[in-house]
């Protein structure tokens, strides 16, 4: 069967509001906005968009409120060419969350505001939507669509990807049945505790759990992975300025999805999982130049030119950001 997507995310959608601020100000006290941006947000769903900025055919199934931050969230990722027809608008409000980049710590901070809680049925989901990918993408947040598409993919034979993010038993469960398990380090810390010995315990999981990939991202040191034969450690790029490191892991995932599918698995190309781990560090890097999760994250060429000699090219990012300044208005 002829595949129409190359990967389908699964997420209930979020709205970010981010602020850029000198430093987090003391209680009664002031801090001096540097910029700002509205914009879509969430794990999965930011992953998506990052493939499909790089060039990859995806589609979303997931929900949002039906107010006007839930019509933004839908808008965004038509904007990025995401196929939306499975996303279930319900009466409520979209989850709101206010990101801090401090630009004195390159720290971040975020404020949540759960929105109306609401989930898609097994046939919203629809499995003959499903079977149309050659991959799924999932957040660590579980609930019955998620699952209804994980146990479709297993028992069809799709490629599972995993965000695994913030630790929790229900998380884990979901990480030993992803093929590629990318995960956060406090989420290898609810694995493996304060053990260091990172590529010994990603070369044991693979193993142990039959993955075809699992990484550890450690933000600025870089990240260790393995594919079960042997493990690497890759140093974290530098040089530049970082304005905001909200979304790295997401437009991680979306990286080495894309150099997953595209590359390692196309044999001309002679990629390794090292090589996906550093294309996907450069399409990390090179977002977190730029305010907010999504503005900064580079087409194909700009994430190929920096890989070549380390040229961060403008390319249309000046009109990213002019626009997500105000698209939530229009």
């Amino acid at each position: 069967m002829k595949k129409r997507y190359d990967v389908i995310g699964v997420e209930d959608l979020i709205m970010d509001l981010a602020f850029q601020i000198d430093h987090l100000p003391a209680t009664d006290g002031f801090s001096r906005i540097l910029d700002y941006c509205w914009q879509s947000g969430g794990n999965a769903a930011s992953a998506i968009v990052a493939l499909a900025r790089l060039g990859a055919t995806c589609g979303m199934i997931g929900t949002a409120g039906d107010d006007a931050y839930g019509e933004f969230c839908v808008r965004d990722l038509a904007y990025h060419g995401v196929d939306t027809s499975h996303i279930k608008r319900h009466p409520g409000n979209t989850t709101l969350c206010v990101c801090l980049a401090e630009e004195s710590t390159q720290g971040r901070s975020f404020l949540g505001l759960r929105g109306t809680p609401a989930d898609m049925t097994p046939q919203e989901a629809d499995e003959s939507y499903v079977a149309q990918a050659r991959a799924v993408h999932l957040s660590c947040i579980p609930s019955s669509a998620q699952q209804f598409v994980l146990d479709f993919a297993r028992r069809n034979n799709l490629l599972v990807s995993l965000d695994a993010g913030a630790y929790s038993p229900a998380g884990a469960a979901l990480a030993r049945q992803a093929d590629l398990l990318v995960m956060s380090e406090q989420f290898y810390q609810g694995l493996f505790g304060r053990d260091e010995n990172y590529e010994k315990n990603c070369l044991r999981l693979a193993n142990d759990g039959g993955h075809k990939a699992v990484v550890v991202t450690l933000g600025s040191r870089g990240c260790v992975g393995s594919d079960g034969e042997k493990a690497f450690t890759l140093g974290a790029f530098s040089g530049h300025k970082i304005v905001d490191t909200t979304g790295a892991g997401d437009v991680f995932h979306g990286g080495f999805l894309y150099a997953y599918l595209y590359r390692y698995m196309d044999p001309q190309w002679g990629y390794t999982l090292q090589d996906c781990a550093r294309f996907a560090s450069a399409v990390s890097y090179l977002n977190c130049l730029t305010l907010g999760g999504r503005t900064g994250i580079p087409t194909l060429e700009m994430t190929e030119r920096f890989l070549r000699d380390g040229t961060v090219l403008e390319g249309d990012i000046p009109a990213r950001k002019q626009h997500y300044r105000q698209a939530v208005f229009q």
